[in-house]
């Protein structure tokens, strides 16, 4: 389910405006997934897509969507 979620929904994301990161947590038989965006418009956007394709490609259903903007969020240095 996370590699058919990478293959599926990642290039979804990279398609949308504003994309930062995308990442899935398996928490017991659910998956959490966090995703970052420039801006809530194109997190909005892309919440949008991602439950589309959920909807269509797995027997899971999106069970709550969280926007907001993060306190902090940090990279390490390449």
């Amino acid at each position: 389910m996370i590699e058919k979620a990478r293959a599926g929904i990642l290039p979804i994301f990279k398609q949308q405006s504003g994309f930062i990161a995308y990442g899935v947590i398996p928490v017991g038989d659910k998956l959490v997934s966090m995703s970052a965006w420039n801006s809530e418009s194109d997190a909005k956007g892309a919440d949008e897509a991602a439950k589309d394709w959920v909807s269509k490609n797995v027997d899971m259903t999106v069970e709550q969507s969280y926007m907001g903007d993060y306190s902090w969020l940090e990279f390490a240095s390449r």
